[in-house]
């Protein structure tokens, strides 16, 4: 029997408007306790649980009520949907039960949403399962201890004690007279970059990446305004900072722009431009061209890719720097470096509000001095001295600059502080355990317990790390340090921003540790009242082995896609700390304390993640795939990203119970990403019986916004295949077309119901999704299709669905149509919904999606062919059609009834209306003739005989599209298709389904 989600009265809207609160101040507050790059709305990872569990013919209203209880119709709720827990003693007796007996695993448990969300529900057992060590401590700190101390009823007490062991590790740390004479008191932040030696003159010149320090907008003109500038000395080049304060000049002032740059201001008619003069508002590093330029002497420092100064100087820097500390070279070889670290402003907030001030030479001096304190414990076992991965990876981009050991991201100062920190959080643990020992508690208790404040601890240490490097921008509108791993990646950064940690500005320890507390309140609140039982797993989800011969009711899960995130290399900056604060620690070495088995498995320390788990990764990244020999070029890691993939599937679909659905978030749209996960279902016997898009927290590219890209998740049920005989295509393409549109037409019918007085519109692009899979079960329900007795590959699967559902549009828009530029045309007219100025915006994935099987132009050219004919074109600047390697494309469409904006759009396609011959699309005829139906009707007959005469199919082809066309209520388009049929049945041409009978003698 068909789940809820299978059925079609998915309430999918509704919970895409609940996952929308999850945005900007909307975030659980669990999320804030620590970076993660992939994390589902709870919103939509609680109702596609639920979804799975409850049968086909479940009412949608009450479902709605059930699992938002803020929920107040039409759209609508009193508080964030992910704030009260599911009200399920709303359910029927039978469902509570059958819930409350139900098992969930999710194998790519990540942040842990999904398992969260199946504990507030209450089923009975929850495992959430992850490869690599980072995620498994952070899991356990996201479910196991919130439940563990509920349950022991020591749940305020975990918060509480929480919250006064981070105000104990700070009072210590402002006891360290090696740290507290480091940083100014008065002083929240200071902004640094590097410096570098000029090759021309001999000075050393600062890299500022922005001469920006605050530029936050009001309401009207602007709150906050400072800049910096550079002033030459006799042998050196100064910062000095230039700050507005008077509200009435902040009011007044007007941007002064080059391209997309703010580069100045004009105040009261005066122009103001920031930064040096000869530079026209610019930086002066331009790391994408290799140049950087003096700003001493102004010479232009330029390079190729390895042989640029500033990447050259930069490795000697790392050079030297161990070698100072290894006692192989002095202060003064390592100070004279080619490049440097250098402070170049101070934050203030005396007075509750920013000033800033010019960083002075003793503030620089305590990077020296903190580097001396460095050198005197160099060897301790807390300094993290594992490599980075080398090998080229598009997510640490440092590599390049010669940064090869994760202690290099840190200046001396931030490095200092946090091996620190971590001998404080480790001796917190100790004394933890200690206090609850004498208290009576259990050996194990204590111990469980100290683990548990202590991992809270570690998180707080990690976050203090990415918000604390060198790679950690600062935010000029903002007014904070972006945190280091904020771009999926580790890249350079020219202005770098560094936080006291004695400070009370945002961004501190005081301020991150009140995200602790807070997220773990939200947490303890989530899991009370639940009565599941709650595993975290350290385990490979290409083989799940710890899971022996366990079956789950429901699998729900987001798998990476392809090289989307490389976790293995990235969270490795997290592990390196974790390690630390978690284990014991001699005077060489680092020993098993907590979590024992994910740093010490067997006994034996990871070293790095990268290095142990990388290649068992379910990701592609091509130098990972070189470096440990799984393959030697892009084309043949894909095959192993296959492999694994299929293995997940593999070992997955064994964990199901008879009657058990896999539900996986699909983050892509791409043919070649159905692809990959058609053939990872089917070699496993499993086929997708439904999917649905539903909006993920982290909008993926442009046209995601508000609902108009295929590419938000895509939730997709996976049921094992029945045993039957396989679908033959050649005998059965007609039924299947008919099949494909009545699944089309239902899809439509049960959301339109399902969404209700909520929405005014259903979203085409929730239609196509759901009907595409749809039409995918119809065809591999039995196993791979058979087309003239051969078995298709899933290539061939995916493209003949996309073939079939473009044929039932057309179908069900009452119309014939022939020709991938029409079929394309009128699909993507249903698909997305008109944005500003009315058009429609799609990423290129998406709409290879819909041409996939309809163009017969060869694959990976489609859109190309589509711009040749100007049927689209790329939407917005180049740097914003660019987004996660997807362009942006828009439909060059009329958007109102209008003469001259009918023209605009004939130009666009490059035709000339008057000379037929130009046309080589229907879409160009019918444009034409739209253009010519708002003339006189003997005027619009005249034209048409001509254009019919050079190209007879072209202009049937496009009256079929005005037939489709004609259907689409409420677009301008729908209007001049009318006309342009009305001026056809008046002026005598008749049409007799696909041929069009023209007597041009009798008239």
């Amino acid at each position: 029997m068909d789940s809820m989600l299978e059925s079609g009265s998915f309430p999918v809207e509704i919970v895409n408007i609940a996952s929308a609160k999850e945005k900007g101040p909307g975030r659980p507050p669990f999320w804030e306790m620590v970076f993660w790059w992939t994390r589902k709305p709870l919103a939509s990872s609680r109702a596609v649980i639920l979804a799975s569990l409850l049968p086909g013919s479940f009412n949608p209203e009450r479902f709605t009520k059930i699992v938002y209880p803020s929920y107040e119709g039409r759209g609508r709720f009193s508080k964030t949907p992910h704030y009260l827990n599911p009200n399920t003693r709303l359910l029927d007796k039978e469902i509570y039960e059958k819930i409350r007996g139900a098992s969930l695993l999710d194998p790519f448990a990540g942040f842990g949403s999904i398992p969260l969300e199946a504990v507030r529900l209450g089923l009975k057992e929850v495992v959430a399962s992850e490869l690599l060590p980072t995620a498994v401590v952070f899991l356990r700190a996201v479910l196991e201890y919130p439940k563990w101390a509920v349950d022991k009823k020591i749940g305020d007490k975990l918060i509480s004690d929480v919250e006064n062991w981070g105000k104990w590790v700070l009072e210590r740390l402002g006891e360290d007279p090696d740290v507290k004479e480091l940083y100014d008191p008065d002083t929240a932040v200071y902004i640094g970059t590097w410096e570098v030696k000029c090759p021309y003159c001999g000075r050393y010149t600062p890299l500022v990446g922005n001469w920006w320090l605050a530029r936050v907008k009001g309401e009207k003109g602007f709150k906050a305004l400072a800049w910096m500038k550079p002033v030459k000395t006799e042998n050196d080049v100064e910062i000095e900072v230039e700050q507005i304060k008077d509200p009435a000049i902040l009011q007044a002032a007007k941007p002064v722009r080059k391209g997309n740059k703010t580069i100045g201001l004009e105040v009261n008619g005066q122009r103001i431009i920031v930064g040096d003069p000869a530079l026209d508002g610019e930086a002066n590093i331009d790391a994408r061209n290799n140049e950087t330029t003096c700003l001493y002497c102004h010479a232009k420092i330029k390079g190729l890719r390895d042989k640029w100064l500033v990447k050259e100087a930069l490795r000697e820097w790392n050079t030297r720097l161990e070698k100072y500390l290894n006692g192989e070279a002095t202060l003064e070889e390592l100070r004279e470096s080619p490049a440097r670290p250098r402070l170049l402003v101070k934050v203030k907030t005396a007075g509750g509000e920013l000033e800033f001030k010019p960083a002075t030479q003793d503030d620089n001096e305590k990077l020296w001095r903190a580097l001396e304190k460095l050198k005197v414990i160099w060897g301790d076992p807390d300094v993290p001295i594992e490599p980075m991965p080398t090998y080229e990876n598009r997510s640490i981009w440092v590599i390049g600059y010669g940064f090869s050991k994760w202690y290099q991201l840190f200046n001396p100062r931030q490095l200092l502080t946090l091996v620190k920190l971590v001998k404080l959080v480790r001796e917190a643990g100790k004394r933890i355990e200690e206090e609850k020992l004498k208290q009576g508690w259990s050996k194990e208790d204590a111990y469980k317990y100290a683990e548990a404040v202590t991992t809270y601890l570690a998180i707080l240490l990690c976050k203090h790390a990415d918000w604390n490097s060198m790679e950690s921008g600062w935010q000029l509108s903002y007014l904070i340090a972006a945190h280091t791993l904020a771009m999926r990646g580790i890249a350079m950064v020219w202005n770098w921003g560094e936080y006291n940690p004695f400070s009370d500005y945002r961004g501190t320890w005081k301020a991150m540790s009140k995200n602790i507390v807070e997220g773990l309140s939200y947490l303890v609140n989530a899991v009370s009242g639940s009565s599941s039982r709650v595993r975290v797993l350290l385990d490979d989800a290409t083989s799940l082995s710890k899971l022996g011969d366990e079956k789950f009711d429901l699998i729900v899960t987001d798998p990476p896609y392809k090289d989307d995130v490389a976790y293995s290399e990235l969270s490795d900056f997290y592990y390196v700390w974790l390690k630390r604060a978690l284990s014991d620690s001699s005077a060489v070495s680092l020993h098993p304390r907590f979590h024992s088995d994910a740093f010490f498995p067997g006994g034996v320390e990871v070293r790095t993640q990268w290095e142990w788990f990388s290649s068992r990764e379910v990701s592609m990244n091509v130098g990972r795939c070189e470096h440990f020999g799984m393959a030697s070029e892009g084309e043949e890691c894909g095959e192993v990203y296959k492999n694994l993939l299929k293995a997940s599937f593999k070992s997955m679909s064994s964990r199901l119970s008879e009657n058990g659905l896999l539900i996986t978030y699909f983050a892509q749209s791409s043919p070649e990403a159905w692809i990959s996960l058609i053939e990872a279902g089917l070699d496993n016997n499993l086929h997708p019986s439904t999917a649905s898009p539903v909006l993920t927290e982290s909008e993926e590219s442009v046209v995601a916004r508000g609902k108009a890209a295929i590419s938000a998740s895509i939730v997709v049920a996976w049921r094992k295949a029945s045993r039957g005989e396989p679908v033959d295509v050649s005998s059965r393409y007609d039924e299947l077309v008919e099949e494909a549109t009545q699944a089309l037409k239902s899809v439509e019918e049960a959301l339109s119901k399902a969404s209700a007085g909520v929405v005014s519109e259903l979203y085409g692009v929730t239609i196509y999704v759901m009907a595409y899979a749809k039409v995918l079960s119809l065809l591999t329900r039995n196993g791979r299709p058979v087309k003239a007795g051969k078995t298709l590959e899933p290539e061939e699967i995916a493209g003949l669905a996309s073939e079939i559902l473009a044929r039932a549009y057309a179908r069900e828009a009452g119309a014939q149509l022939s020709s991938s530029d029409s079929i394309f045309y009128y699909i993507v007219k249903k698909v997305f919904p008109r944005g500003g100025e009315g058009r429609r915006l799609a990423s290129s994935s998406d709409l290879i999606l819909i041409s996939h099987g309809v163009s017969p132009v060869e694959k990976g050219k489609a859109l190309d062919d589509y711009v040749r004919k100007g049927v689209l074109k790329a939407y917005g600047r180049e740097e914003e059609t660019e987004v996660a390697s997807r362009k942006t494309y828009t439909l060059i469409e009329p958007t109102s009834v209008d003469e001259l904006e009918l023209s605009q759009v004939l130009k666009e396609h490059g035709v000339n209306p008057d000379d037929p011959s130009t046309f080589k699309s229907p879409v160009h005829v019918l444009h034409a003739l739209m253009l010519y139906s708002l003339k006189p009707r003997e005027v619009f007959a005249k034209y048409y005989e001509k254009t019919y005469l050079s190209n007879p199919s072209l202009a049937t082809e496009a009256v079929e599209l005005a037939k489709a066309l004609s259907t689409l209520n409420g677009d301008p388009e729908a209007e001049l298709a009318k006309r342009v049929l009305e001026y056809l049945g008046a002026s005598g041409f008749k049409t007799r389904g696909k041929v069009t009978l023209h007597d041009f003698s009798k008239r």
